[in-house]
């Protein structure tokens, strides 16, 4: 078990906070947004050099667990190894169950299943097209939110895809078939002023795109070419009242005057003109707005949207936003009452799975999955706000997994070509999903159905 102890502390709004970072962690000097527990950030370029390599029992781990750093050129990770024999782990699969309700969302699961000719290539050994892209557009906010994760993905001011680097990115994925591209990453994209005529284009080419974006810099004059062509927008926003936005958001009052005017107007234009774009909240939960949880339930309906959903937040291996993921279990009734507002034309919906992490065995919260190996990066790939393709987020900027740039090689050729693939089948290699993965990462639930189809039982045809 590690030595290191939990740091208490006050932070800037009076309550108690605690922070993980080992005392030999190099750290940041300028880090830019101050995070809920402290202004502290690992400098994670330190830790490659060899003078600054932190002893490894110095960090947080798991009961069970051990921990060892991995080199790869400039970049250093962390290995979460067992000290004892693993525990078998039952390969389960844990789908959708369909003696519910209908979903209107599907906010917790997958949509696999509408996809079986992709699957189909990847049983057959093909190289194909990802059927979703999520995508950063800038490297940089507007914003300083306390939860915020983008903040330790090396976030740099004023950087983003070039114009014609994005819009040739678009031209690609229709020539390949990719079927969806989000618009959600680690900097907000409206900060790029080419995300507009990227949405148009991507429409004209029978590519399904969205947007997750804090608004307030949503240019109104192009609000029908969104509205029009994008297949839903969802409203980065935790905090249902004036003061409760300035606290978590970081940004002034009157800002969230503006944001709910805005989505107003989306609201009435989405309305008047018959477009079928979907208009979401969502909240990331932390201790900060678990009293925001109500108001902001009842601002959504009050506006028309069609839904809120809330999240767990995530946090990095240093925990440097200090996310005590036990606190969740306080506000599980809170939650429910929040859902208890939905109504036929407005969703209210927890993501329960991610959510009730905290309340489950010690096996599942340390990591273990109902699955070995990530096979799900190729049908969801991630970009990062700078050009750069990485399989998944939480690899940004770590050269071993670097893809290729969008500035610098046509999408298509990037795709087709060997070094995309020979990434991929590294991370199905090489990465331990148990040990070296974020509970609850972007592909988990593909990584389960996948899972399930490479390995069959015997005798399938008994259904």
């Amino acid at each position: 078990m590690s030595d290191n102890k939990p740091k208490e502390g006050i932070n800037r709004f009076g309550q108690k906070t605690t922070t993980m970072i080992p005392d030999e962690a190099p750290l940041a000097r300028n880090p830019g947004h101050k995070l809920r527990t402290s202004n502290v950030i690992v400098n994670r370029k330190a830790l490659a050099e060899p003078e600054d390599l932190l002893d490894s029992r110095q960090l947080s781990q798991s009961s069970g667990q051990k921990i060892e750093f991995y080199k790869e050129g400039s970049q250093v990770g962390v290995i979460r190894l067992a000290d004892e024999e693993e525990t078998a782990v039952p390969n389960q699969f844990t789908g959708p169950s369909y003696r519910n309700k209908a979903e209107r969302f599907r906010f917790d699961g997958h949509k696999m299943l509408h996809h079986l000719d992709r699957v189909l290539a990847w049983q057959n050994g093909e190289r194909f097209a990802p059927i979703h892209i999520d995508m950063g557009l800038t490297k940089f906010c507007n914003t300083a939110c306390i939860y915020c994760y983008a903040v330790v993905q090396n976030m740099t001011k004023g950087t983003m895809i070039g114009r014609e680097a994005l819009l040739s990115y678009i031209q690609d994925c229709g020539k390949l078939g990719v079927r969806s591209i989000g618009f959600i990453g680690d900097g907000e994209p409206t900060l790029n002023p080419a995300l507009y005529d990227a949405t148009v284009l991507a429409s004209e080419l029978g590519i399904d795109t969205s947007m997750a974006t804090n608004g307030l810099q949503l240019d109104m004059d192009r609000a029908h070419d969104l509205l029009k062509n994008m297949s839903w927008i969802r409203f980065n926003l935790s905090a249902g009242t004036r003061e409760g936005f300035r606290r978590v958001h970081q940004s002034r009052e009157e800002n969230f005057d503006l944001l709910i005017e805005k989505i107003r107007a989306l609201v009435q234009i989405k309305k008047e003109y018959g477009y079928k774009c979907t208009i979401g909240l969502q909240m990331v939960l932390i201790p900060e707005c678990f009293d925001e949880v109500i108001p902001e339930a009842m601002l959504g309906a009050e506006l028309g949207v069609d839904y809120f959903v809330i999240k767990h937040c995530s946090d990095s291996e240093y925990k440097e936003i200090g996310i005590n993921y036990d606190e969740y279990l306080s506000v599980t009734d809170v939650l429910k009452k929040a859902e208890s507002l939905s109504t036929p034309d407005y969703v209210v919906q927890a993501k329960w799975n991610k959510i009730n992490a905290a309340g489950e065995s010690s096996l599942y919260k340390n990591g273990f999955r109902k699955y070995d190996v990530c096979h799900g990066t190729p049908f969801l790939l991630q970009i990062s706000g700078n050009g750069k393709i990485y399989p998944c987020g939480p690899f940004f900027n770590k050269e071993r997994f670097y893809i290729g740039d969008l500035h610098e090689q046509s999408f298509f050729d990037i795709v087709m070509g060997d070094r995309y693939w020979a990434v991929h089948q590294d991370v199905a290699a090489s990465v331990d999903v148990h040990k070296d993965c974020a509970i609850g990462c972007r592909q988990d639930y593909v990584n389960k159905f996948l899972w399930d189809l490479k390995n069959p039982p015997e005798h399938v045809n008994f259904i």
